[in-house]
């Protein structure tokens, strides 16, 4: 969190994203409390809800570069919602 906010501080960014696959320390959950509207943390379920949310309006070469492949699937009506 220190170096997130320490590289914002660097380069002026008024906001940042601190996505971590494994979940937070109770540590860094505090201290976000006090850069509430800094910084914002994402688990690796709000990052692919957030990637497949809007995957289809990225630029081309941004999509070319991430490891991604759409698989088609049926869906059985209880499925369906």
């Amino acid at each position: 969190m220190d170096k997130l906010l320490g590289a914002m501080s660097k380069f002026n960014a008024p906001q940042g994203l601190f996505v971590s696959w494994g979940g937070f320390k109770t540590n860094v959950q505090k201290e976000l409390a006090q850069s509430f509207f800094k910084v914002r943390l994402w688990s690796k379920l709000e990052l692919l809800e957030a990637l497949f949310a809007h995957c289809d309006k990225l630029d081309d070469e941004l999509k070319a570069e991430l490891p991604l492949k759409r698989v088609w699937t049926v869906v059985t009506p209880s499925e369906d919602a």
